[in-house]
């Protein structure tokens, strides 16, 4: 058995208050969203993103929490996944190209529902409109400007594992912005912190639950250049505040780990022990995040 895989994305943009999505006619005659085989050692995502350019010439920002397969058999002794994500495109200008896209088209849900060839594409345009409904947060990310400089998700979850510190971002006292310097630790796409239980980053986390956390790991100045070589991570999300005791103490206990690996569990045990009724431990779920790098 053959096993083939491409990867690709439903793209959409905001225009007067409207969202469009982008619908290509192909060179071959059928309508289609837009995807391509995957070459070498490409990540999905770096399939995707490279398709696109490709086909359009449009930059795109990838929204978290959204991935969807289709298998199907082209020819007999074949299966083929396709993936398809979902990405914000930072302008509707853009550039078919000539040897396999007729044109390129951005339509409303209803009329692009009416012109995609397959069933297959129709079922994944609505179930990417049906979660941009359902999170109409994700639907405000701005694409980054700098989209050469971005970093792949993977490489966005490893920066975030390696680093020991950040700043969490919060909604302060009066409306003010409130920035804090944090320890944290990353399990399961989400990002857990700890501290007192009272004071204005809990308070604030319970009051207005959208954070944004930042690390950076690497600042290396060069003055002959004007410039920075740098490499960072921003993630937006939800906080909750962890009050169910399993799922607190394993935060917890994951913190620990982190910053005393290999140390003894009864140790560890012990110290969450003695601060735990006083501790409070927050949750971020990522809804989206970017790296970047020069």
């Amino acid at each position: 058995m053959i096993l083939e895989k491409s990867c690709g994305a439903v793209v959409f943009a905001q225009e007067g208050g409207e969202r469009l999505y982008l619908v290509e006619r192909m060179a071959k005659g059928h309508t289609s969203i837009c995807k391509g085989h995957v070459e070498g050692a490409e990540t999905e995502r770096e399939t995707a993103a490279r398709e696109i350019w490709e086909e359009t010439a449009l930059k795109v920002a990838f929204i978290d929490g959204f991935r969807r397969t289709i298998r199907y058999s082209p020819y007999e002794g074949c299966l083929k996944d396709v993936v398809f994500f979902l990405a914000r495109a930072d302008g509707t200008e853009t550039r078919p190209q000539p040897e396999e896209v007729e044109s390129l088209e951005w339509l409303t849900l209803p009329r692009a529902l009416t012109v995609l060839t397959h069933e297959s594409d129709r079922e994944t345009l609505l179930a990417a409109d049906e979660f941009l409904a359902a999170h109409p947060e994700l639907d405000s990310f701005r694409p980054m400007r700098r989209a050469e400089r971005a970093l792949p998700r993977g490489e966005c979850e490893k920066t975030l594992a390696r680093c020991s510190s950040g700043v969490l971002a919060l909604r302060g006292d009066l409306g003010w912005p409130y920035a804090v310097p944090v320890s944290y630790v990353c399990a399961g796409g989400k990002i857990y912190f700890h501290g007192a239980r009272t004071g204005q980053k809990p308070e604030a986390a319970r009051k207005y639950p959208r954070a944004s956390f930042c690390v950076t790991e690497r600042d290396d100045v060069e003055p002959e250049g004007f410039t920075t070589r740098y490499r960072s991570v921003i993630a937006f999300g939800r906080l909750r505040e962890l009050t169910e005791d399993g799922e607190k103490r394993a935060a917890l206990e994951a913190l620990a780990e982190k910053y005393n690996p290999g140390g003894s569990p009864d140790r560890r045990g012990r110290y969450i022990d003695a601060e735990y009724a006083d501790t409070c431990v927050l949750e971020l779920e990522i809804l989206h995040m970017t790296g970047k790098a020069n």
